[in-house]
């Protein structure tokens, strides 16, 4: 019986002893746990609170670029609104050029020489019956008067710009006695001999001047047939006003 009962005061003090021994092992493991979840966790924040931060600095770059962009934007809906109006003037004076071109070659009209006004260009046909005999790229006195209206325009505004062009028709001019290459050659030295009276004659700049020949690939009238031919060779003159330079001018409106 004493020895029974000193068996279970000896098991009864095992059981004290381990028993928490074990509980609080545990509750170690449990902390370190939770201490390993809370580094975690402090880590997380720690990089969230970098991400917000930089996220808020970015937001600011971007509130100051779409302020700058706002401000560009504005910038050029002024621009082009000023351009506008610039242009709408220039296209008034530019018809009033064209009005008064067209008056003052009312007297070729029967000639066939035509002014019209489209794109914002003024457009000056010349049939070559007003300007040269055929083949040749000395112009008449006829031709000179009707050149002089040209001249008159471009003095009146400074700013114009003008491109010769010659046209001729599908006739081949080259052979004996003729002095030209091609129809290219022809068509491009009529266009010189108008520039050089409007340079000569008249004084207009020739850094305003440009000289162009189409020889006979840009026809307005059937090749087969005299009257169509007739048609085709001619001199046409773009009066340019440069819109480069009106944007330029709604700058500084």
């Amino acid at each position: 019986m004493k020895q029974t009962s000193f068996a279970i005061i000896v098991l009864s003090v095992l059981f004290v002893a381990c028993g928490p021994s074990k509980k609080l092992q545990n509750a170690n493991a449990q902390i370190n746990t939770l201490n390993g979840q809370v580094e975690s966790l402090n880590k997380q924040v720690a990089t969230d609170q970098k991400n917000i931060y930089q996220l808020k600095n970015e937001n600011i770059a971007y509130s100051k670029e779409a302020e700058q962009c706002r401000k560009v934007k504005e910038a050029i809906n002024q621009r082009v609104e000023n351009f506008n109006k610039a242009l709408a003037e220039h296209g008034t004076s530019m018809e009033e050029l064209r009005a008064k071109a067209a008056k003052a070659l009312q007297d070729f009209n029967d000639a066939g020489c035509t002014v019209t006004y489209k794109y914002g260009l003024i457009h000056v046909v010349m049939p070559e019956a007003l300007l040269f005999e055929k083949n040749s790229t000395k112009i008449s006195d006829m031709g000179k008067q009707a050149i002089s209206v040209v001249a008159d325009v471009m003095i009146d505004y400074k700013g114009m710009k003008a491109v010769i062009i010659g046209n001729s028709d599908s006739t081949v001019v080259t052979g004996t006695g003729s002095k030209f290459q091609d129809n290219w050659a022809l068509s491009t030295e009529r266009s010189l001999s108008v520039i050089r009276v409007l340079r000569d004659k008249f004084d207009i700049d020739p850094k305003r001047l440009t000289a162009a020949g189409r020889s006979k690939y840009d026809p307005i009238a059937d090749n087969a047939t005299e009257e169509g031919r007739s048609k085709n060779r001619r001199i046409e003159v773009i009066l340019d006003p440069e819109y480069r330079r009106i944007w330029e001018m709604s700058e500084n409106k």
